[in-house]
């Protein structure tokens, strides 16, 4: 064998022996090879994306419009009653087969079919979630309950994740805020928490005073109102960074009208709009309506859509014209002389009515904390369920194309359908 050859096939010798070597170690590294990998005998589904559903949200979506994809039923009529054990203080959620869930002031969560029947009920420990509940992506119900515990149940009612946030459970009365990867942002007194999927925790943040009513989808981030009136924005691994103030407390929140538009009713008197690119905020209707049930519903061009105590159905535009007025509770017969507007319209009701929702038509949901409820269509034409469709409703969603739902603080759930 000549030099020239002996030294062309030590390599390939050399190369099988490492190759031995590599086999004889895999068993041994495996384990520390794998240790962080996804479990390749287990099937692992990331879904993103908006989540899907006639209300997946308070407020229908992530912007908090109360404007739903499917028609109001006109006329309303009552379709089914249910009677829950145990009350209700949270907006239900309707997912896109038209099941209702809804989180009792036990700690329990019930799913209601289309038809009225009970398709689960699942303990949740000892806890209730004092805020309402999101669905997620891939269709996880995420809830925060008030023993501070991030919990996210699947369609089918099973628990797909319990992790504690490490703060205090009484102060997460803020609905959470699902976002297009499948996690959520989540509000809890003044700390913000931002969670993967799965519900683990990967990112936290601190506000300057204490969040209330909703979080938001925002155009840079998270919304964030607060009790001061702030409204800040925050997209991690940034810190909370403030917009602009509202002028007083949107005690239940806000609705995004545009990319630039947040519109609020402070102090339970004024509907104002804050510009977010400027931080410039106006008053669009003062205290002449008298107390006004936010937050607003968002109708085409970006009207926004309010209750008044008194009875009023307004629609004022972005120049704080009214484009829709229209009295939804039937007056006195015989008003006397010196009545003011409350006394023309009927009695003016003290509790606060659940916010409106409105359809693509323009067709608005409503129900009167006095107990009646209906739909108005864009004409101003009203159709009345009930005069008295429970003691006190809590909320008013879409369930379906032509179905609302009401849901009340007894446990009562009205469907209405046309």
């Amino acid at each position: 064998m000549s030099a020239a050859r002996a030294t062309e096939r030590r390599p390939r010798r050399l190369f099988r022996a490492g190759l031995v070597a590599a086999a004889a170690l895999l068993p041994a590294a495996a384990p520390l090879a794998f240790a962080d990998a996804v479990d390749t005998s287990r099937p692992h589904t990331i879904v993103v994306g908006a989540p899907r559903g006639f209300a997946p949200s308070e407020r229908l979506d992530a912007r908090r419009t109360g404007r739903s994809a499917a028609r109001l039923p006109f006329p309303a009529r009552e379709a089914w009653r249910r009677q829950l054990r145990g009350g209700i203080d949270a907006a239900p959620l309707a997912d896109a087969e038209g099941d209702l869930v809804l989180t009792l002031t036990l700690p329990e969560v019930v799913k209601l079919g289309a038809d009225g029947g009970e398709r689960w009920r699942v303990r949740i420990g000892d806890s209730a979630p004092l805020a309402p509940a999101v669905i997620t992506s891939d269709g996880t119900v995420a809830m925060i309950t008030s023993s501070g515990v991030a919990l996210g149940l699947t369609p089918a009612g099973g628990v797909r994740f319990a992790v504690p946030l490490g703060l205090r459970g009484r102060d997460a009365d803020v609905t959470p805020l699902a976002l297009d990867d499948g996690g959520l942002v989540a509000a809890v007194g003044r700390s913000l928490v931002e969670l993967a999927a799965d519900g683990s925790v990967r990112a936290r943040a601190e506000l300057p005073d204490r969040a209330t009513g909703a979080l938001l989808a925002g155009p840079d981030g998270a919304l964030v109102t607060t009790e001061s009136g702030a409204v800040l924005t925050w997209r991690p691994p940034s810190a909370p960074r403030r917009l602009g103030e509202l002028g007083g407390l949107p005690r239940r929140g806000a609705a995004l009208a545009d990319a630039r538009t947040l519109l609020a009713v402070v102090d339970g008197r004024r509907l104002v709009a804050l510009d977010l690119p400027t931080g410039t905020t106006g008053v669009r209707a003062g205290s002449a309506f008298g107390a006004l049930d936010g937050p607003p519903a968002v109708g085409a061009g970006g009207v926004a859509v309010v209750l008044s105590a008194a009875g009023l159905l307004l629609g004022i535009n972005a120049a704080g014209d009214e484009a829709l007025r229209v009295a939804i509770d039937r007056p006195p017969a015989t008003p006397p002389a010196d009545a003011g507007l409350s006394g023309l319209l009927g009695p003016v009701d003290a509790k606060p009515s659940p916010p409106v929702v409105i359809d693509r038509a323009g067709r608005v949901g409503f129900a009167r904390s006095g107990g009646r409820a209906g739909v108005v269509e864009a004409d101003g034409n009203v159709s009345i369920a009930a005069e008295r469709i429970c003691s006190t409703p809590v909320a008013v969603v879409p369930a379906g194309e032509e179905r609302m739902a009401v849901a009340c603080r007894d446990g009562t759930v009205v469907m209405l359908a046309r």
